[in-house]
């Protein structure tokens, strides 16, 4: 069975005038069950460079102009049709869930910028205190750690002029100055203005934050080909 390059999962049949892949080669769709894929033809995955990245996100780009839904699918995921088929089975609520949640909306990427000793710290876990056991001390680390990785307390004043606006969030922490953390919002198609405006009028003198997007929802997809 044929190799193929996969770009993206589709809520949708996209447009037909959806164009070639990266390497000019005829884009077609895969079904499994409720689930679309969209791929080309390809034995082995393209090397890594500016261009073909750009390549690669100028196809997803293409598509999503065409459907409700899309899950983009990381750079250089190829894989037999049999073992793409297997993928999508083993996965398909997860997928579909995904799908769902990114139906009719966009990624915007959000840069918080700053000082790492400005930062806010988030509230200690009580269990922390020197007077719990250790194992109680160990687990409040973990859970510490595991929420600082997930929160972005710098935003907190930002967050009452986003709400309405944002309707998922995923966040990667950096803490390494200026760069803190990484923030992606899931926004409805066409909210994209509002949100800019939310984040020109954000005013803090311990951080700065820059906008980028709308994209397509990449950090809002799965993992699902690995």
């Amino acid at each position: 069975m044929s190799e193929v390059y996969v770009y993206a999962l589709l809520g949708d049949a996209p447009a037909p005038d959806a164009g070639a892949g990266l390497r000019e080669e005829p884009l077609r769709l895969v079904r499994v069950g409720d689930l679309l894929a969209a791929v080309g033809e390809m034995s082995e995955p393209p090397a890594v460079s500016e261009a073909t990245l750009r390549a690669h996100d100028a196809v997803v780009r293409r598509l999503a102009d065409g459907v409700d839904a899309i899950l983009p699918v990381r750079f250089g995921a190829v894989l037999s049709e049999s073992s793409l088929a297997d993928v999508l089975h083993a996965r398909a609520r997860e997928l579909s869930e995904a799908l769902a949640l990114v139906a009719g909306r966009q990624q915007m990427t959000l840069r918080v910028l700053g000082d790492a000793a400005a930062s806010v710290a988030p509230v200690a876990d009580a269990a922390s205190d020197a007077d719990a056991g250790p194992g109680a001390r160990y687990l409040a680390t973990r859970r510490a750690a595991w929420r600082r990785a997930r929160e972005v307390p710098e935003l907190a004043p930002l967050r009452p002029a986003l709400e309405g606006l944002t309707r998922a969030e995923r966040v990667t922490r950096h803490d390494t100055a200026p760069l803190l953390a990484s923030v992606y919002h899931l926004i409805d198609r066409g909210a994209a203005p509002a949100y800019r405006t939310a984040i020109e009028r954000f005013v803090s003198t311990d951080v700065r934050v820059v906008a980028t997007g709308p994209w397509p929802p990449y950090a809002f997809a799965p993992e699902a080909l690995g």
